[in-house]
Order: structure tokens, then sequence, then C-alpha cells
């Protein structure tokens, strides 16, 4: 979604019309209008306003700033957590199972156990899985990154420079050469 778009959801929410909203970001009479042209995209406000309009509309800043278009966009959000976090995401690879999920049906049941585990005690896991082939493919790779790391395939260095070029430096989990090389020449 785009920034306008997402001021307009926000600021709907609230009860605003577009007047009120520049009214109190002190946009002066022309307010009205600004605002009207933040949100069908013909402007982008500066990331000082944007900062003061999340202020108003009581949102977190990031509401405007991080990049949700595409759903690589998240997927480059939840890597880099991964990598400043140690050990916040687990990754597996499932198969399936066709007497569970016969060709026809529309829902797959997943089965199976997943837990997490924190100090000495044992939960179930959630799990999250997205029905997008591209996405998955992405997974697959991430997955593919995260092993060959911990397995010492490849080092921290490459795998942060597969990360920082990350999505040039993609091959979709073997179905392509990647745009980007990262790894180290042997």
């Amino acid at each position: 979604m785009e920034v306008g778009q997402k001021i307009k959801l926000v600021r709907l929410h609230r009860g605003l019309t577009q007047k009120q909203l520049g009214d109190l970001l002190n946009l002066g009479d022309g307010g009205a209008n600004r605002i009207a042209q933040y949100e069908i995209g013909y402007r982008v406000p500066k990331p000082s306003l944007l900062k003061e309009i999340a202020k108003v509309l009581d949102v977190k800043e990031e509401t405007f700033f991080v990049s949700d278009k595409f759903l690589p966009d998240i997927l480059r959000t939840i890597m880099w957590y991964d990598f400043e976090h140690r050990r916040s995401f687990k990754l597996a690879e499932t198969t399936l199972d066709a007497s569970i999920a016969p060709i026809e049906s529309k829902t797959i049941e997943l089965r199976g156990n997943a837990c997490t585990t924190w100090g000495d005690s044992i939960a179930p896991a959630t799990v999250l899985w997205v029905n997008v082939p591209l996405f998955n493919d992405l997974m697959k790779e991430w997955l593919t990154r995260k092993q060959e790391l911990a397995s010492g395939a490849i080092t921290k260095s490459e795998y942060l420079e597969w990360l920082l070029q990350w999505p040039a430096s993609s091959d979709m989990a073997g179905k392509r050469e990647p745009k980007r090389q990262w790894r180290k020449a042997k």
C-alpha cells in the first residue's frame, strides 16, 4: 500500500476529514488540498511531515516508513530482523502428503508437531505459510542459506553479502542464476 493510501485509510478510520487533518497539522488554508494530493499520490510528504502525521493520527511512524508494497519487501524485513536477533525464526521445508490433501481440495491440512522453547518450557509453535509460489521459493532459498551458514558451507560474511544484495542475489531456490553474485570466489 502506498504512503498516501495508508494516510487516507488511517484518517478515515480516525473519522477525520482532509481539512481536519490539515488543520491538526497546521498546514494552513490549503491543508485539505495538500492532504488530498498526498492521498492520491500526486505528492509525497517529507519524512518530517510523515512523522508528524503519524503522531497526529496516533500510529507508529513505521506505519508510513516500512515498505510493504511487495511480498519481497516484507520478507526482507523479516530476514533482517532474524539477522539481528539470531534464532528468532525457524524455517523448515514441508512435504505434501497426497492422502491428506487430494488434488481437488483447495485446503491443505498441516499435520505434525512444531514447538518452540523458552528457557525450560516447551510450547506449541504458530505456523505461517503463504499461498504464493514466488514467496515460497524465496522462503525456501532463505532456508537454504540459513542451513548453509549453520553447516559452515558459507561464511557469515557470505551470508551477510547475500542479505545485503538480496533480492538481486536470489537464485529463486535454484531456479535461476542470481543477478548479483555474493559468494566469495574459491
